[in-house]
């Protein structure tokens, strides 16, 4: 390089400074090339900055409002498919062939006694009618108004209904009362069960069972749709419960299924004696009552436990007792009533009877004929005969001798006790024996057989009532005496009697019954006691849930009282949250509303519908009559539902069409953006590329004239 190419230092520096523009340059075209943009600074726009301000404001504005209803769609769509599930599931509870129209054929079980020597039984099942499935339970005890030999035979089905007649199958024709029992009281209310009572001789029970087989696929299909109900409640979109209004994250619904527990304690047997102790326990709360002998029905006695129940806490607590359950107890005839107070509280419910010691009351010396029967030595076979009164014949008793002609057969028997219950069966047997020859061979006298038959007994028993106690314990000569003279009025007051019965006392614990035939006709005599002492008890069973009608409630509750299944549903609880829709602007001018809450009232009737059907399920009596009212409440639900789908749907309406004009608006609002900002990325790229042949070139140059030394840059 010479001086003339380069003629001053002066312009080797300006070139210098025109390498650093163009690196300047050279780094604008590079960012415009990477970003796609003319420039990140305003002002490189000229007149054009302030509309590019304002359009990239409406994006960020439309951006703003379609997240907005992105997040809101996904909660309306989740809402519009669970009330198109509900609809569904409406649809088949009023589905026929799913819910039918009766209740169908009950099946009884055979009946199971205890005492059945006392008490045989058999259901008429052409003459009952069941309301109910249920455990019946049939006892008989004393009667304390009927004539002698009469029974208070009771009915009762554990669920709060009972019916009770006085029977006596010893008169003619027999006292049955038809044996047409009546239910009142509990689901079972209006029942008529039709027994066929075969042999009533003492205390005694028997049971058996009820079932509807026809409602077990409708009952176990309801309890599903509440599963199935609750599930869909509680769904989520994202982090929100969908029907939880604006609680989001709180779980709308409990147990749909949960009902106030009822629980029925009916009392059997007697009123007893002073000094019984009745015990009932309600979760792990204890009460007792003890008689005082004024009672004059058993509703005193659950009366005396039943206000224990309902008493004030507070004093409870004051004398450091244990407060009283959630419970309230109520009073109908032998019925108590423990209804827990809460939908889904469950309690235990026992009960003990101890009752005063009974005693031990003892027939004997039955059949042992006195000196007057000749011959002298007494067969003592009369117990032996009474053994086969029911057989055609038995072998030759060896021993039997005819009586001497004109001589009469004197039987006596011995009473003893210090006491008397109520229930004792005090009990004597006679019938006429005669020989009988089974065989005459005179050739062979040892094939001749002969024996002693027992023919038409006639049994007389007296059984001790609440009203015999008093006069029994008031005789001057015992209780026994008063017994025996029981037993010999009904021996006396028999035309047909064997023998005449006369009484000795023996005080101050016993008395002898005499027994004089009424001709040389022999007889053979029998006697028994069975003792009973007091056999109260009750009888414990909780209905089913939705058995009773006051297990549930059937109030809509209105803003901001909450439904009883809601999760923070307390006695009276209020929440405006609970029931909150949502509300969303979807652009400036349009709002969207949506949202449904588990408290609506829609869903309030589906889910009382649902319970007033499993009510009728669990009702075989009056199924017809509640499962119409169900079927109008469900009916009444479905069109709730559908106008709440039917929002859901406008709803999903608005909401897909602002999601639309927001994304052709933000595609314009884009293309505007580009026009303005945007560069071709082909010319960016060939001027980036001279730009930078022209910066190597120049700095090739640059570096030459560097190298140069003072005297070969002046030469």
């Amino acid at each position: 390089m010479t001086i003339s190419r380069v003629s001053t230092y002066g312009s080797y520096l300006s070139m210098l400074n025109g390498i650093n523009g163009n690196s300047t340059s050279l780094a604008e075209l590079q960012q415009q090339f990477n970003t796609g943009i003319k420039s990140q600074d305003l002002s490189a726009y000229g007149t054009q900055a302030n509309q590019l301000l304002a359009l990239k404001a409406q994006y960020a504005q439309r951006t703003g409002y379609s997240s907005a209803i992105t997040a809101a769609t996904t909660q309306v769509n989740a809402t519009e498919k669970a009330l198109s599930s509900m609809q569904t599931v409406v649809a088949n509870l009023l589905s026929s062939a799913n819910i039918p129209a009766g209740a169908g054929n009950p099946t009884i079980s055979a009946v199971t006694s205890s005492n059945s020597g006392n008490l045989g039984l058999s259901v008429d099942t052409t003459k009952s009618v069941f309301n109910a499935a249920a455990t019946y339970t049939v006892s008989a005890v004393p009667s304390n108004s009927g004539k002698i030999g009469s029974y208070d035979v009771t009915v009762s089905d554990g669920m709060g209904g009972v019916s009770t007649k006085t029977l006596n199958l010893t008169t003619i024709p027999p006292d049955d009362g038809q044996q047409t029992f009546e239910m009142t009281g509990g689901p079972g209310d209006g029942s008529t069960i039709a027994l066929d009572i075969n042999q009533l001789k003492g205390t005694g029970s028997a049971t058996f069972s009820v079932n509807y087989p026809d409602l077990a696929a409708p009952k176990a299909l309801l309890q599903g749709a509440l599963t199935q109900l609750s599930s869909l409640l509680n769904t989520k979109a994202g982090d929100r419960y969908i029907f939880s209004g604006s609680r989001y994250d709180t779980q709308p619904v409990g147990d749909l299924s949960a009902t106030k527990q009822v629980t029925k304690m009916t009392f059997k047997g007697t009123l007893g004696v002073a000094g019984d102790t009745y015990e009932m326990y309600v979760g792990d709360k204890r009460y007792t009552y003890t008689t005082t002998g004024s009672e004059t029905s058993p509703s005193d006695i659950l009366n005396g436990l039943a206000s224990q129940v309902n008493g004030p806490n507070q004093t409870a607590i004051l004398n450091g007792q244990k407060p009283n359950p959630p419970v309230v107890a109520s009073v109908s005839g032998n019925v108590m009533t423990l209804t827990g107070m809460d939908a889904g509280y469950t309690f235990t419910a026992q009960s003990n009877v101890y009752t005063q010691p009974g005693y031990n009351n003892t027939e004997s010396g039955a059949a042992a004929p006195v000196a007057a029967y000749t011959p002298a030595t007494n067969d003592g076979q009369d117990a032996v005969y009474a053994q086969f009164m029911t057989q055609p014949a038995i072998a030759a008793d060896p021993t039997a001798v005819p009586p001497v002609t004109g001589q009469q057969q004197i039987d006596q028997v011995n009473l003893s006790g210090a006491s008397v219950d109520v229930g004792d069966v005090f009990t004597i047997t006679m019938g006429n024996r005669n020989t009988v020859n089974v065989t005459s061979d005179d050739a062979n006298p040892a094939n001749n057989i002969s024996y002693d038959k027992v023919s038409g007994p006639a049994t007389y028993s007296y059984v001790m009532t609440a009203g015999d106690i008093a006069a029994a314990k008031a005789d001057p000569n015992g209780p026994m005496n008063y017994v025996a003279n029981k037993l010999a009025g009904l021996v006396n007051a028999d035309p047909q009697r064997s023998a005449d019965a006369a009484v000795t006392a023996n005080p101050p614990l016993g008395a002898q019954l005499t027994l004089t035939g009424t001709g040389t006709q022999r007889f053979a005599t029998t006697a028994t006691v069975q003792n009973n002492t007091n056999q109260n008890s009750f009888t414990t069973n909780t209905l089913d849930p939705f058995q009773d009608a006051s297990s549930f409630s059937t109030t809509i509750t209105s803003p901001p009282s909450l439904a009883v299944y809601d999760t923070q549903y307390t006695s009276g609880a209020q929440s405006t949250a609970a029931f909150a829709s949502s509300t969303l602007n979807v652009d400036d001018s349009t709002t969207a509303t949506y949202g449904v809450s588990s408290n609506d009232p829609a869903i309030q009737n589906l889910i009382i519908g649902i319970k007033q059907m499993l009510s009728a399920v669990s009702n075989p009596g009056s199924y017809t009559a509640m499962m119409s009212t169900a079927r109008s409440t469900i009916v009444q639900a479905q069109g709730q539902i559908r106008q709440l789908d039917a929002s859901a749907v406008n709803a999903q309406s608005v909401l897909g069409t602002a999601a639309t004009n927001h994304k052709n608006a933000m595609d314009d609002i884009q293309n505007q953006i580009a026009n303005i900002q945007n560069v071709d990325p082909t010319t960016v790229a060939a001027q980036l590329q001279a730009a930078l042949n022209q910066q190597q070139g120049a700095y090739t140059v640059a570096g030459k004239i560097a190298s140069l030394s003072l005297v070969n840059f002046l030469s």
